[in-house]
């Protein structure tokens, strides 16, 4: 179980609701991007299924402020679904419309985050050839090669 100070000096970082009308993804995707794609799905959905205040016992009082992390998990779930790594999934959400409209319809100038504070990246696949040994008696797993 997760203590409550897993992320010790880091505060809740909050996702902006309110959207500015020109420089939102939501009046450039929501015609362009399909409604039953991730996408849009996401984008509709997301502040249900990873609310901020989800997280709040993760995070400390004092501290600076996280990447919010329903915008986190939007990321997570995306790059999951595309196969991306850690830095990819970053890029993409930095200068793809349709991950940061995935993530609540952001503006977007709204800033990326670095690699490392997403989390986890997806298990890479076998690499040429088969599963190969790491260390002595340790047989290659994709979740170690991350």
């Amino acid at each position: 179980m997760l203590g409550a100070n897993i992320l010790s000096g880091m505060t809740l970082g909050v996702t902006p609701r309110q959207r500015d009308m020109f420089a939102s993804t939501v009046s450039f995707c929501a015609a362009r991007v399909p409604q039953d794609s991730i996408y849009a799905v996401l984008h509709r959905e997301c502040f249900t299924l990873f609310p901020d205040e989800m997280f709040a016992d993760l995070f400390t009082d004092v501290g600076r402020r996280s990447v919010p992390p329903m915008i986190v998990a939007v990321v997570m779930v995306l790059q999951r679904i595309e196969g991306c790594s850690d830095r990819e999934a970053v890029d993409r959400f930095t200068f793809d419309a349709r991950w940061k409209y995935a993530a609540g319809g952001l503006a977007f100038d709204y800033p990326g985050f670095v690699p490392s504070s997403s989390g986890p990246g997806p298990p890479r696949s076998t690499p040429p050839g088969g599963p190969t040994t790491g260390p002595p008696g340790q047989r290659w797993n994709a979740r170690s090669a991350t």
